[in-house]
């Protein structure tokens, strides 16, 4: 049996809002369809794997983003080595922020990786609702809850437009860099699309050479994304605000 391996970046700061559940259904997908995932939760001052396969950051509030700045940038050389070598990356909210080039807060600027040509400024209108986008994977739906607005650099692909919701603040949502992928979409996102999920692990495995192919015991897990995708996409237009 063939072994993936799926790293977390920092789960007790960056994963508050429901980014295990990310996580969750890239392991789970993969295990359906005969492929081992050995799931690595990188913490502050821990080593990263020699290799990865994907790699997940999810969300967190303004204090976790200082608490694991530092570890962040020590590992930067590793992620960005990655990133070039065609490893997955998925970035939600605050991760995907510090992956980006800063984060503006008032008259504070905190650096990013730049990994993706994106700079967040905080402070916006708030955003919080449902979420519906199109994206190279086809509808994308999900939920989100930022007060963040991003800036893409001149030239950037975003990852897909908004038909509603808030994204990026100018009609388009997230930015796409290689096989890297950032995102404002929650839900957690990838329990909820599951074609997204499956383009990842597909690409992920591919570059190994290993072929991923849907199985029956793949059905219930699609069934449940069409059931919370048609409620979600029913009341979209209706559960959105600004704050």
């Amino acid at each position: 049996m063939s072994t993936m391996t799926i790293v977390q970046l920092y789960p007790d700061e960056l994963g508050v809002a429901g980014d295990a559940g990310n996580v969750l259904a890239l392991a789970t997908r993969a295990r359906r369809a005969g492929i081992e995932a050995d799931v690595v939760l990188h913490r502050v001052g821990d080593q990263l794997p020699d290799s990865a396969d994907v790699v997940v950051v999810g969300n967190g509030p303004l204090s976790a983003v200082r608490k694991v700045h530092t570890d962040l940038l020590a590992i930067a050389p590793k992620l960005r080595e990655w990133v070039g070598s065609g490893v997955q990356v998925f970035a939600y909210g605050a991760g995907a922020e510090l992956l980006g080039t800063a984060i503006t807060v008032g008259d504070e600027t905190i650096e990013g990786l730049g990994i993706f040509p994106l700079s967040a400024r905080r402070g916006a209108t708030r955003v919080v609702g449902y979420i519906l986008t199109t994206s190279v994977h086809g509808p994308l739906v999900g939920f989100e809850d930022h007060a963040s607005e991003w800036k893409l650099a001149a030239g950037a692909k975003p990852f897909g437009s908004v038909s509603a919701g808030g994204g990026n603040g100018d009609g388009t949502e997230g930015v796409v860099v290689g096989t890297a992928i950032a995102t404002q979409v929650g839900g957690p996102v990838l329990p909820l699309n599951p074609a997204l999920t499956d383009a990842i692990l597909s690409a992920a495995l591919q570059r190994r050479g290993v072929d991923y192919a849907l199985t029956d015991l793949h059905a219930p897990l699609d069934h449940y994304a069409r059931e919370g995708r048609a409620v979600i996409s029913k009341h979209a237009e209706h559960y959105f605000k600004r704050i």
